[in-house]
């Protein structure tokens, strides 16, 4: 788990490890601010989405407002340390909730750590279905064992999903593309940049050459310049050199 933290197969590597120590089958992570849970992560053993569409369903229909656990997750801010507990499922007040986030896919248990890590509180919903039945002492107890460390986990990897640099972003504008080569590592004089920021835009040599009032030799000659002079061979090259930068700028990693 420690080695995932940060990546998109953390997820698995968390429900990897609640199976082997409490048998969950399904896992959702949710993150608190000001009273309201957001989803962070889930996974289901069986490589389903199934977590991830109830977890969605749960907080975009607002039905954590009629859970109970939701109530009990907001009171950890003010606890010492985790607190895990277990919900009857078939006590639930909300026939809605009951039925279509739970029963739906046949779970018969569910438990949930909570804690406050960081000032986050931080919620662990753990579920087994019918197949496996419910929650045994021994694995309430397991899992209370390694509460604390597990939430600690969790709130980091939450924390580095939350910084993660969306790449995407790199490359929606000409301005952004055009700020970030100005504030690269190895400057570009004024042409060569503006050049490489069109490159990197999806403009074609013709176009760049409209768009700066240039000829077209003279924008393949300002390319050539400015490959020569980031050591790049090709457009691909010059795309993984603005990556880097733009994740360096952006506190990330390329």
């Amino acid at each position: 788990m420690i080695d995932a933290i940060g990546e998109e197969h953390f997820s698995d590597r968390l429900l990897g490890f609640l199976s082997s120590t409490c048998g969950a089958e399904h896992c959702a992570v949710f993150k608190f601010d000001r009273g309201i849970p957001a989803s962070v992560i889930s996974a289901s053993l069986d490589g389903t989405d199934t977590a991830k569409r109830q977890a969605k369903v749960y907080i975009e229909r607002d039905m954590w407002r009629f859970d109970p656990a939701m109530s009990e997750a907001l009171e950890c801010r003010d606890a010492k340390g985790p607190r895990l507990t277990r919900f009857d499922i078939a006590s639930l007040p909300d026939s809605e909730l009951r039925n279509i986030v739970y029963r739906s896919e046949h779970i018969s248990d569910r438990m949930l750590l909570c804690g406050e890590v960081s000032g986050s509180v931080v919620g662990l919903s753990l579920l087994r279905t019918e197949r496996r039945g419910l929650f045994s002492s021994n694995e309430a107890n397991h899992l209370s064992e390694a509460a604390q460390t597990l939430l600690a986990l969790i709130a980091k990897h939450s924390s580095f999903s939350d910084t993660k640099p969306d790449f995407r972003v790199a490359l929606a504008s000409l301005e952004e593309i055009e700020r970030t080569i100005d504030h690269a590592s190895e400057t570009l004089p004024h042409r060569e940049a503006q050049v490489c920021a069109r490159i990197l835009y999806g403009m074609t040599a013709l176009g760049i050459s409209l768009d700066l009032s240039i000829g077209e030799e003279t924008v393949m000659t300002y390319r050539k310049r400015a490959y020569r002079r980031l050591n790049l061979g090709c457009q691909r090259e010059l795309l993984t050199w603005y990556i880097a930068e733009w994740s360096d700028q952006h506190g990330g990693s390329a």
